[in-house]
Parts: C-alpha cells; structure tokens; sequence
C-alpha cells in the first residue's frame, strides 16, 4: 500500500463579506499518497486554489486540518511554517510569476534563497534542472526574451530545485498555446513517474484523466466526486 503523505480531515476555509458567509472550501476530506499524481478538478470557484493554498501553507483553514508527512500544519510555528513552505513545497502557477530582471538561471536559484544549501550547490541544481528542461543555453535570458513554454519550464524548474516533497501546480497550463501545454503535461507526467507527488489543479477534465492516478471534484467547496 502507498505511503500516505497528504490528508485533509473537515477541512473548511471560510470568508465573510459583511453579513453572507462564503464557504471556499467546506468539510474536505481528502488523501493523497506519496508518488501520486491527483488531480483538482472543479469550475471557477470551487474551493481548487483554496485547496492549494492551504496544502502549501499559504492560509489558514477555518477549521479542519492539514496533514503533510504527518506534521499538522496548524501546529506548526511562524518558524516551522516557512521552512515547511520553503523546503517541502514546490509551486507552480498559471502566470509563471517569474522575475522579470532576474535571468532564467537566478530565477531558479531565488527559491533557494531562504535555505541553507550554499550558493555554489544553488548555482548547481539550478543549471542540472535547466540542462533537464532543455533550457541550458537559456540560462542567461531574463524571462521577455523566453516563449511561454520557457517560461513555465523556468517555474517548473524553480519549483523543483528545492526538491520538494510534494508539487503543486495551479492550471499549469492554463496561459499556454496547444502544443507548448502538451509539453509541459508530458514533463509533469515525467516528473510522477520518477516518484515526484503532484497534485494538479485544473478546469481541463481532459488533461486531468490524461495525467492523473485520480481525479477529485470539487464543487462550491465540496468534493462531490472521486474518479479512479
């Protein structure tokens, strides 16, 4: 049996606009064993970011709790947070979110930044992952000189050089034209089978049967269906 590294027990993220209550995620339980690809399906506003969010410790859940690796994330310090955000995560969003003045090669270097790995290791990882991404002669190109393949290749890359414990991609391929989404899904189907865990946010049930082990369906904050 797979070794379980993420769960959710009635997991609830809710938000209040003066006198209605908006509930972006309410009573989540959820698995997820390490190696797995799953994927978080649902329209726009379903509770997918929220979800993302409070698995990467970004925000703090209403109620119910977060369990990576079997740390509760709501037990955790200020201290104990930002390493778990720093070391254990990788993120990757739909708007690349790269530095616009930094090359390739530092933008993949900045998320080590707030570790302990030394510079030299840092400048290492960085160009192994861009030699992997097939970015190595792109190193020196700050992000408006790269396609929009490129520049998720970058995010990607940046968000695997910590070596993350889990993946977290948000509509990876959202702002991407057909051909440079197709190569993006082939890396991250690469990546899982490699033994990286990622959970895939997406609006594309598509992609999602394509590239998951399962598939789970959100719905006004609710999971209303789990697809194996």
């Amino acid at each position: 049996m797979n070794q379980e590294l993420i769960k959710a027990e009635q997991l609830c993220r809710y938000y209040s606009r003066g006198n209605y209550t908006i509930k972006a995620l309410d009573a989540v339980d959820l698995t997820i064993a390490r190696g797995e690809m799953v994927g978080v399906v649902g329209s726009s506003g379903s509770g997918k970011s929220t979800l993302l969010n409070l698995v990467a410790g970004l925000d703090t859940p209403s109620a119910g709790e977060v369990i990576v690796g079997g740390a509760h994330l709501s037990k955790l310090s200020r201290k104990e947070l930002a390493r778990y955000r720093a070391e254990q995560v990788g993120m990757v969003f739909q708007s690349f979110n790269l530095i616009r003045h930094y090359s390739a090669l530092r933008n993949i270097e900045s998320a080590l930044y707030f570790t302990d790995v030394p510079r030299e290791e840092r400048l290492d990882r960085a160009r192994e992952l861009l030699d992997k991404m097939g970015l190595a002669n792109r190193g020196d190109h700050r992000p408006a000189d790269l396609s929009g393949g490129e520049q998720q290749r970058v995010a990607i890359a940046r968000a695997l050089v910590k070596r993350p414990t889990v993946l977290l991609a948000d509509e990876p391929s959202g702002n991407l034209d057909q051909t440079n989404a197709q190569q993006i899904a082939t890396l991250l189907k690469e990546l899982n089978l490699a033994g990286q865990t990622i959970v895939l946010v997406t609006h594309d049930l598509t992609l999602a049967e394509n590239l998951c082990s399962r598939i789970i369906r959100l719905d006004y904050g609710r999971v209303v269906e789990v697809l194996q």
